[in-house]
């Protein structure tokens, strides 16, 4: 699965929190998810927080 967030900005935590509890739901049934599209300061944060967080936050 491809979500292309093209030329988009991750604003907060929580964007990316949800980002990762979508790739773990799709991982979780075998399934590859590639996120693209995101602008340069979002691939730097979600880099530094991805799978730190939960949905929760």
């Amino acid at each position: 699965m491809v979500i292309d967030r093209h030329a988009s900005h991750l604003w907060d935590a929580s964007t990316i929190a949800a980002l990762d509890a979508i790739t773990e739901k799709y991982h979780h049934h075998g399934k590859n998810v590639k996120i693209i599209g995101l602008n340069d300061a979002s691939v730097l944060m979600r880099e530094r927080l991805a799978g730190k967080l939960s949905a929760g936050h």
